[in-house]
C-alpha cells in the first residue's frame, strides 16, 4: 500500500507542477507599471484619442520635420483600433486587430492613394510596445524594422522606427520618430 500511495503521490504533485507550469506560461510575463497593462491586448489602449504629432524623418541628405495629426479609436467592440494620420505629405489609416491565438497583434497601414504596405506583428517587449517587419528601403535593399512605443503617459509618447540591412546585428535608430501630444480625452477603451 505504501509504494501505490507513494507513486500517486509523485504523480499527483507531477501533475501539480504540471499544471501550475502551463498556468504560469499562460500569464503575463511581466507586470507592466504605469500606464501600458500587461494584458497584451490592451496594449494600443493609451493611443485613445486626437495627438498633435511632430515627425523627424531620416533622409540620406537630412531630416524632414513636418507636424500631423493622429485620431485613434476602436470598432467592432474594441477588437479593432483605427488610426487615422493627415500630414501635409501624407494621410493614411493603420489597423491593429488581437489575434488572440497568435497571442500578438496583426497591424497593416494603408496610405491614401497607395496600396497595402507589408503585414506587421506586434506584442508587448518589456512592457513596451513593439511592432516588426521587413520592407524595402527607397534604394531596393530588405531592412529589417522595429517599431517602438516609448516614454508613454496619460497626454504624450514617442514613436521610435528602426531600421537594419544587415539582419538586425546593426539599427539605424529613429529612421521614422515622432513625438505624440495629447489634444483631447480618449474616449473609453472597450
Amino acid at each position: 500500500m505504501k509504494t501505490v500511495w507513494t507513486k500517486t503521490c509523485a504523480v499527483g504533485l507531477a501533475i501539480a507542477f504540471l499544471g501550475a507550469s502551463q498556468l504560469a506560461a499562460a500569464q503575463p510575463e511581466a507586470s507592466c507599471d504605469g500606464i501600458v497593462t500587461s494584458d497584451p491586448k490592451h496594449m494600443y489602449d493609451f493611443k485613445i484619442g486626437t495627438w498633435n504629432l511632430r515627425w523627424k524623418n531620416q533622409y540620406r541628405d537630412g531630416f524632414a520635420e513636418f507636424d500631423a495629426v493622429s485620431k485613434v479609436y476602436t470598432m467592432m467592440d474594441g477588437d479593432i483600433v483605427m488610426d487615422e494620420q493627415v500630414a501635409q505629405y501624407f494621410k493614411g489609416v493603420t489597423f491593429r486587430t488581437y489575434d488572440k491565438n497568435l497571442g500578438e497583434w496583426v497591424v497593416r497601414w494603408l496610405p491614401a492613394n497607395s496600396t497595402w504596405y507589408p503585414p506587421i506583428s506586434a506584442s508587448l517587449e518589456d512592457c513596451t510596445p513593439v511592432e516588426r517587419h521587413v520592407m524595402a528601403t527607397p534604394t531596393g535593399e530588405n531592412a529589417k524594422v522595429r517599431t517602438r512605443f516609448t516614454d508613454i503617459t496619460a497626454n504624450s509618447f514617442a514613436f521610435h522606427q528602426d531600421w537594419s540591412t544587415d539582419g538586425g546585428k546593426s539599427w539605424n535608430r529613429d529612421v521614422l520618430y515622432y513625438e505624440a501630444t495629447r489634444v483631447d480625452a480618449p474616449e473609453s477603451a472597450q
